[in-house]
């Protein structure tokens, strides 16, 4: 974590930092398998994307993948762009670059587990408690119930 958030704070074209998924998850226990969700919200993408060797401040990388740069299935990222690491020493990171402008984008995507772990010009107004209720178990509606058995019959 402090590499990830020390590379942040020193890189003047990183404005926000974000961290998701399950390190974000209050009602779970940690455990030896959890990777590094993060998002670098950027001013300048295209700098990043044109030498990977930015990110051997992090570590020794065993190997990476980029699913936005892939040929075999298409980006599903729209503009953002992900570097997936896993390092020698057994770290994996989902590392994801966000163009900046797309803060509010980002967080209407979310699903709701994410908690901000540096925020240099304040892009983020308003209050972000990491919560895992979208993946809460609820009753469904009548409606829902009778499509899920007419889909099922």
């Amino acid at each position: 974590m402090d590499l990830l958030i020390g590379f942040a704070q020193h890189d003047p074209r990183i404005r926000l930092v974000m961290m998701e998924d399950s390190r974000t998850n209050p009602n779970i226990a940690p455990d030896h398998f959890q990777d590094y969700d993060i998002s670098y919200f950027v001013t300048d993408m295209e700098s990043f994307k044109a030498n990977d060797a930015w990110l051997d401040v992090f570590g020794e990388r065993l190997m990476m993948q980029n699913p936005e740069d892939t040929v075999l299935f298409p980006p599903g990222l729209g503009g953002w762009f992900s570097y997936l690491m896993l390092f020698k020493d057994g770290v994996k990171v989902d590392l994801k670059l966000v163009p900046v402008q797309e803060v509010e984008d980002y967080f209407a995507k979310s699903d709701g587990l994410v908690r901000v772990l540096l925020d240099k010009d304040t892009l983020v107004q308003h209050g972000v408690v990491p919560t895992d209720r979208r993946y809460w178990i609820r009753k469904p509606t009548a409606r829902e119930y009778d499509d899920c058995c007419n889909e099922f019959w």
